[in-house]
């Protein structure tokens, strides 16, 4: 984004303001992130605790839970998925109109250790500027419903654990068509108002690069029972000056994966909300927000 260039080095600058202001109450504390609820009842999986025998675990699917701060008008998002191979993503992130709020993206895989009780370790956090930290989370009173889960080792900017307690949301179908949002990588730039474009099959159709970063990302439908979402591929190339991601890695193009998941907008006017959440192999990240 050349016109982009004092843009993004603004939005650096606000992103770390944002960072260093926020002060978190309530049953969540957390960084400068996101926030929502919602519930239904969705069902479970089945996941190998790595003791021979096989734990079921009713917390498959999208979660979502908020939390408030004092002292500023910000709220915030917490969205999760598991797979039902365990895999585990988590976005927070302040629901504010700055561009300069970048989320965390949290990565793992669960070991269950009871029916209502797992673990993440390492867990890993892709935050706005710095380098990724691994962690551990913990995860209580799990059901179809809600579940809690306590981060160990990864600090929000107000340098406190983070806790959060969302409560299960459903999950839609129907890729097809354009999403407006905000593209943000935690390494990099943000590009806010982006459309992306996809075919009802997944396909990338429209909207495929940021800041001369050329993206080719597709997507793929995976239907889990009534919590259906998306297994998500991204190769990033460009110029290597401009392009962060690429310059990063040594000039060549870069292969990211993770997921992508529909569920209901909270937004006047838009039905569906794109979730996508994408990292390296080092668990770098890259995320969009976009609704239809």
């Amino acid at each position: 984004m050349t016109q982009n260039a004092t843009r993004h080095q603004n939005l650096t600058t606000l992103g770390r303001w944002a960072a260093g202001s926020c002060l978190v109450v309530g049953t969540l504390l957390s960084s400068c992130g996101g926030q929502s609820s919602g519930t239904n009842t969705s069902g479970g999986g089945q996941i190998n605790p790595g003791d021979g025998t096989t734990t079921s675990l009713a917390m498959t699917g999208a979660y979502r839970g908020n939390v408030t701060y004092v002292g500023n008008p910000y709220t915030s998002d917490f969205v999760s998925f598991l797979t039902p191979e365990g895999a585990w993503y988590g976005l927070y992130f302040l629901t504010t109109s700055s561009a300069s709020v970048y989320p965390d993206i949290y990565t793992g895989a669960l070991s269950v250790t009871s029916t209502s009780s797992a673990t993440i370790s390492p867990l890993k956090a892709s935050q706005f500027g710095k380098a990724v930290t691994t962690g551990s989370a913990a995860i209580t009173g799990s059901s179809a419903l809600n579940y809690r889960i306590d981060l160990t080792g990864i600090n929000l900017a107000n340098s406190q654990p983070a806790s959060f307690s969302p409560s299960a949301i459903t999950t839609l179908t129907g890729i097809g068509g354009s999403w407006v949002g905000d593209l943000k990588d935690s390494q990099s730039v943000a590009d806010t108002g982006l459309t992306l474009g996809f075919s009802d099959a997944g396909t990338l159709t429209s909207g495929g690069s940021y800041a001369t970063c050329a993206l080719a990302l597709q997507l793929a439908p995976q239907s889990v029972s009534s919590k259906p979402y998306y297994t998500a591929s991204l190769q990033i190339s460009g110029d290597t000056t401009t392009c962060g991601r690429v310059s990063r890695n040594g000039g060549n193009a870069l292969s990211m994966t993770g997921i992508g998941l529909i569920h209901a907008s909270p937004v006047v006017g838009k039905t569906k909300r794109l979730e996508l959440i994408l990292t390296d192999s080092t668990g770098s990240g890259i995320s969009f927000r976009g609704d239809q």
